[in-house]
């Protein structure tokens, strides 16, 4: 047990600087269609993109985001030491509704600073077509990791939730929920 409990620290402990400058947000008009993207566009004005990377300013977070997807059969996830995964069951970034549900480990490269984030920090999604998807954190809460309806039953205003774990033994699972605000 002490030797799995220091393997977990020494995990945690490892630090990888990803050192990466986020793309600058062009502004989109929401009257100029012509310059929305076309695969992005519907007839009522639906806004979406496959995520690729995440920026929480506040952090000096920039992090590229991979599909991540869950197996039932065995109840996993899948992880990666290096990228966040966009769950691939949870909805595409969008201006119109769903959760669009990022996780990530708690270490210093990737979610390890999350739990220092501020009331109203801003977080910024953007997309394989070109969109940047701004968020304003609203609330966090510490949840089962077996709590799958906490997320997925999620019904309402497009949000953003990040989970990462919590916990003396990562037992647990923080969930950051952000309200959308703007896409530009």
């Amino acid at each position: 047990m002490a030797g799995g409990l220091l393997l977990i620290f020494l995990m945690r402990q490892q630090s990888v600087n990803i050192v990466t400058t986020p793309p600058q947000p062009q502004t989109v008009s929401a009257t100029n269609n012509a310059q929305v993207a076309p695969a992005a566009q519907t007839q009522q004005g639906y806004i979406s993109g496959t995520p690729t990377s995440l920026n929480i300013p506040s952090l000096n977070m920039y992090l590229p985001v991979i599909p991540g997807y869950y197996d039932p059969a065995s109840g996993n996830w899948t992880l990666t030491t290096s990228k966040v995964q966009f769950a691939t069951t949870s909805s595409l970034p969008n201006n119109q509704s769903g959760n669009t549900f990022i996780y990530g480990h708690a270490r210093n490269n990737l979610f390890g600073s999350l739990p220092k984030i501020q009331a109203g920090a801003e977080a910024i999604v953007s997309t394989s077509n070109g969109h940047h998807f701004f968020y304003t954190l609203g609330s966090t809460k510490v949840i089962d990791p077996n709590n799958y309806n906490a997320v997925f039953g999620y019904q309402g205003k497009p949000v953003l939730m990040l989970q990462t774990c919590v916990g003396l033994l990562y037992q647990n699972r923080e969930i950051l929920t952000f309200n959308l605000e703007k896409v530009v």
